[in-house]
């Protein structure tokens, strides 16, 4: 009783002297928290969070979630997640308990037959963060390897005629070949771990692409880091770099080409299309004719841009000066009196007959033809 009231008394002077600091967010290494998100921390004194364990890995429970709790010292347990580690199976030797799962930390230890040992001469193995070590193999003991087995396409470097148990070579490929597997083995008692492969790193299988073809000739392979450049098909535009590349046995990037073409160029009122085409490449050019009397207003052609034609003209009707309308309104044209059409937004400019002087505003003997329209000014005949 005396105990537990003095455990609330430290408790509660910490508190009120600011002593007892909340947890922080967990780092869970090979794990993870259950539905917990920033706004719950810091996290106070007692609060639990569930959390999950990573494959392979178990909390200190053998079970693959469990609870941690804020306490005074910090989160508890302080490792939440432990490698679990499976025996059942001993080369080249033999081991007598049952049991087949163990946690991280713990050690086992094992026979191997006569003749064999564990890496180093060792009899016990422990289960950590990454697996067992040393690894459940017994092999002979102090019996050194002969000359490292050959490989295609490669070699051991700094080769030698004898190698002592435990001893390590590397293998390097020949150009245009890489490793598969591990580059090192292992002398392991008269035998040598497994052996690498060198493949390959050309390219092979060309890529096709609909929209754009080779600039030279195909072949049946490309060595790493080569390039090859295609051009784009006709009525396409490319949009980036033109070249793929082979990285070590793969193909990287693709030319990009857009279509830039147009189809159907505008249709224009009381116009005909000059040689007309079902497809056009970008940056030409298609020209327009009116028909009749019609005059074109804009301009004559339109341009295939990107894929979209540019503004196209107007054909307008002309204007045909009455030589009837003339004489009624007293009139004539000012300077020539053969000029019988005008083109839409051309001006025509009158003048009254002799004996004759104006009745309209002066502006109105500069009248403008519009679509066809002309308004005539009016000459009245002159009194005494």
């Amino acid at each position: 009783m005396f105990l537990l009231i003095n455990i609330v008394l430290t408790l509660w002077f910490s508190c009120a002297h600011g002593q007892v600091k909340p947890c922080d967010v967990p780092v869970i290494k090979h794990g993870r928290l259950y539905y917990a998100f920033k706004g719950y921390f810091p996290a106070s004194v007692g609060q639990q969070f569930s959390y999950r364990c990573n494959r392979y890995f178990v909390t200190p429970s053998q079970s693959s979630w469990d609870y941690m709790t804020c306490t005074l010292k910090g989160w508890s347990p302080e490792v939440p997640c432990l490698r679990q580690c499976t025996f059942n199976y001993l080369e080249n030797g033999y081991y007598t308990n049952s049991q087949e799962k163990y946690l991280q930390g713990k050690t086992v230890r094992v026979r191997c037959h006569d003749g064999y040992s564990l890496h180093n001469n060792q009899n016990t193995m422990t289960c950590t963060e990454k697996g067992w070590y040393p690894p459940p193999i017994c092999v002979r003991v102090g019996l050194p390897c002969g000359l490292p087995p050959s490989i295609q396409n490669g070699a051991v470097r700094h080769k030698k005629d004898s190698y002592q148990y435990g001893e390590k070579v590397t293998y390097t490929c020949d150009e245009g070949f890489r490793i598969y597997g591990f580059a090192s083995i292992r002398c392991l008692g008269g035998k040598w771990s497994r052996t690498p492969k060198c493949i390959s790193t050309d390219c092979f299988n060309l890529p096709s692409f609909d929209d754009a073809v080779l600039t030279g000739k195909k072949k049946k392979s490309y060595r790493s880091g080569e390039q090859v450049a295609f051009k784009c098909r006709p009525y396409y535009q490319l949009n980036g770099s033109n070249t793929i590349q082979c990285v070590k046995s793969k193909w990287i990037g693709r030319p990009v080409c857009r279509d830039v073409s147009c189809v159907n160029p505008p249709r224009v009122e009381n116009a005909v299309i000059q040689s007309e085409k079902p497809r056009y490449q970008n940056g030409e050019r298609v020209r327009y004719k009116c028909t009749g009397t019609y005059d074109i207003l804009g301009d004559i052609e339109v341009t295939c841009l990107n894929g979209t034609w540019t503004k196209p003209p107007q054909c307008k009707e002309a204007c045909e000066i009455s030589e009837e309308m003339m004489k009624k309104h007293n009139l004539q044209l000012k300077w020539t009196s053969k000029k019988l059409y005008s083109k839409t937004q051309d001006h025509i400019e009158f003048i009254c007959k002799r004996g004759y002087h104006p009745v309209t505003p002066y502006p109105t003997f500069r009248a403008a033809c519009r679509e066809g329209q002309v308004v005539y000014p009016h000459c009245g005949q002159d009194t005494g």
